[in-house]
């Protein structure tokens, strides 16, 4: 059993529905969601509240921002998660290879990451707390 904790890393993945955060101080906006409004379901079957949800900018280390919108924000995550369907839906492409990702939109390169311990970890230097307004930002899909 692998249990990874580092709610520093960004994990790309295809299983989630949706993208989450554990950090509430970092959302560049944030909506409170009352207390047991709404669930989520984790990978073991259990379910975990969702205490609000907002948007969160990422600095990669391509220096183009990653904007992702209605993020759930769940205090009890491991690693905080992109959902790779949402990232699609907005026409990001991402490629797993051997032991790196690559996320493009249009044809142009947006991000990168690397295989750590078997997840694919998003290459992001800073989380940005508040507005951008000269970045490349790749929007993400608003359920």
């Amino acid at each position: 059993m692998n249990l990874v904790t580092n709610v520093n890393k960004w994990v790309v993945d295809s299983g989630p529905t949706r993208h989450i955060y554990a950090n509430k101080n970092a959302f560049s906006s944030y909506s409170s969601i009352g207390d047991g409004e709404e669930q989520v379901y984790l990978g073991d079957s259990r379910t975990t509240s969702v205490l609000g949800n907002g948007e969160v900018l990422l600095k990669l280390t391509s220096r183009k921002t990653l904007a992702l919108s209605d993020v759930l924000h769940v205090s009890s995550i491991r690693v905080n998660l992109i959902s790779v369907a949402l990232l699609r839906k907005v026409g990001v492409k991402v490629s797993f290879e051997s032991d790196k990702i690559v996320m493009t939109k249009n044809n142009v390169f947006v991000g990168k990451g690397y295989c750590d311990q078997g997840l694919f970890v998003l290459n992001v230097s800073e989380i940005i707390n508040g507005s951008v307004s000269s970045a490349y930002i790749v929007d993400s899909y608003d359920i």
